[in-house]
């Protein structure tokens, strides 16, 4: 037989092989989908990619379950009714799937870590700009809202962009992502671990804290009595002096995980960098574009302030690193990860990982006297939807009472250098998550991806996804007391929190940021060179190599400035 012959005919039983999984894959008219929901012939079908970390995957199910049965008698593809919503749920970000997107299935995605500006440039995202702009009355909201009314003068600004004269949106803000501290209340109520009122200086440290629950607290990091945060630390001298009162009962201050650890403490510094800096100052990071007020030097003294401001541009923007934010952040890093009193003993191991650390949190102290009480977590937001199998395993095995809806957490507002900075709180949402819909989706279909997005984004939509997770969406909305009432202390303190400050989003439209997005995220940012060596994570360089936040803090300045050059702006 001709030996090209062999081939083709080879090449074609190939070919529909592929086929015939491609369906199969598909799912085809009956068949499973690669989520293993039955696809229903009968109905149309929109493929939705949903990031599986922290926040899980419940409160898209239950948002699923709402649409489909809004829209069961709804015509979108002729010859069949109602709605099937397909949920693939992988652990791809934004950043990794880029140039996947118009070859994948799915058509809407909810995900993080992406780069809108490149994802745009890539070709990847469809223009959503009429849901964004829709009226979500038909969804239950006020007559007038829209995800547009929802979002902030910086999110709109970022994610508008200005073609043929009009403004169209390609993508839209997700969850909120805050990496801090969070606190074990019941720990923190038993053993009296809050800062009493009027005491600046004692001889010991039990007497700068209160004796009985009625005692008086001190008024906190927000300067106010009366507040959710009375008696917690409120200067960077008073969080050490918890740190090791903590010790000196026996318990352990704070842990995190050992595994990439560098990669959680890069976000916890911006954390503390932002809450000193403040939303204008910190924003600067990214923009490159306004007045810096709070530059300096440092040396084994501390942070000498500079005299003056200076006018910041893409071109000298390598001065944002001279930022006293910068230096304290650092400061606080290098007490709390060089003193081994302060922190858990396997924070530094790289087979500790972030299940582990939630796990010890949770479990310590009330397992049979094993482990000592931790008193406070680094960690995301989403630490406690993604923990959720330890607290039902310690339901199972220890009673009701250790059920996560039965345990108090708070998210701690995080402490001041100085008493004099009290006051309004900074946070910041490091995790670039994004909702948008595919660039090559068939133009039938668009109506049908535009109501989900839209109804996803509505006011029920938002307050459920809340109730589940126990974790704010980067939308302005509001929730009743009744609304609240179901979610847990920890998740109604992240709430308040949020309400309460000002929100820092690491992105800006300049060109130097569009240009290089990437280059402006928590692993990038702190990178330093001190001597010969380049550190990109300064909780190693303090703990492996006993670097100094001023020798650190110098570096990072000369290493971006000798490198400022490559940039492109």
């Amino acid at each position: 037989m001709n030996m090209k012959k062999v081939l083709k005919k080879g090449i074609a039983l190939l070919l529909a092989l592929i086929m015939v999984l491609s369906l199969v894959a598909c799912g085809g008219k009956g068949g499973k989908d690669v989520s293993g929901e039955q696809v229903d012939g009968n109905r149309t079908q929109l493929y939705v990619y949903n990031f599986l970390g922290g926040f899980g995957a419940e409160w898209l199910a239950a948002a699923k379950e709402r649409f489909e049965e809004l829209h069961k008698d709804t015509v979108y593809e002729e010859g069949k009714k109602g709605v099937q919503i397909v949920i693939n749920n992988a652990k791809q970000s934004g950043d990794v799937m880029q140039n996947q997107v118009v070859y994948n299935k799915e058509e809407v995605y909810f995900t993080e870590h992406a780069y809108y500006y490149s994802m745009k440039e890539a070709g990847a995202l469809g223009d959503i700009t009429e849901a964004v702009t829709k009226d979500l009355s038909v969804y239950g909201d006020k007559e007038g809202s829209t995800i547009l009314s929802k979002m902030s003068d910086d999110q709109k600004a970022f994610f508008g962009i200005e073609e043929d004269g009009e403004t169209h949106y390609y993508g839209i803000p997700h969850y909120a992502g805050y990496t801090s501290l969070i606190y074990n209340v019941d720990l923190f109520e038993e053993e009296k671990y809050y800062f009493a009122d009027g005491v600046t200086s004692a001889e010991q440290l039990e007497d700068y804290f209160i004796l009985r629950s009625d005692d008086k607290k001190s008024a906190g990091p927000d300067g106010e009595y009366g507040t959710s945060d009375d008696g917690l630390p409120a200067t960077f001298d008073e969080f050490f002096i918890l740190c090791d009162y903590i010790a000196e009962c026996g318990q352990t201050p704070v842990t995190w995980r050992g595994a990439s650890y560098d990669d959680y403490l890069r976000k916890f510094l911006l954390s503390i960098e932002a809450n000193i800096e403040g939303k204008e100052q910190m924003a600067l990071n990214y923009s490159m574009n306004g007045t810096a007020t709070n530059l300096g030097t440092a040396s084994a003294n501390g942070f000498t302030k500079g005299s003056g401001s200076t006018a910041i541009t893409a071109a000298n923007g390598y001065e944002m690193f001279g930022q006293a934010g910068k230096y304290y952040a650092l400061d606080f890093m290098r007490r709390l990860a060089t003193n081994d009193k302060y922190h858990g003993e396997l924070v530094f191991n790289s087979s500790y990982s972030h299940m582990n650390a939630q796990e010890d949190f949770l479990y310590a102290g009330h397992d049979n006297g094993e482990t000592d009480p931790i008193a406070m977590l680094v960690e995301g937001i989403w630490w406690e939807n993604e923990a959720q199998t330890t607290f039902d395993a310690m339901a199972d095995s220890m009673g009701e009472d250790y059920a996560k809806e039965n345990r108090n957490f708070a998210l701690m507002p995080l402490p001041k250098v100085n008493a004099s900075d009290l006051g309004k709180n900074t946070l910041l949402d490091s995790l670039y998550s994004i909702c948008f819909m595919k660039s090559n989706i068939e133009e039938w279909k668009k109506p049908l991806a535009l109501d989900f997005i839209a109804f996803a984004n509505s006011d029920e939509s938002l307050v459920e996804f809340t109730q589940m997770t126990n974790t704010p969406k980067a939308l302005n909305y509001e929730m009743s007391e009744d609304e609240m009432s179901v979610m847990t202390t920890f998740g109604r303190s992240v709430m308040e929190l949020k309400q309460k400050s000002d929100i820092v989003y690491p992105f800006s439209t300049e060109a130097i940021y569009v240009n290089q997005s990437s280059q402006f995220d928590a692993g990038e940012v702190w990178k330093t060179m001190v001597g010969d060596t380049v550190y990109s994570g300064p909780a190693t360089a303090f703990h492996e190599d006993n670097i100094s936040a001023a020798d650190y803090f110098a570096g990072m300045l000369k290493y971006n400035k000798d490198n400022w050059k490559l940039k492109v702006y």
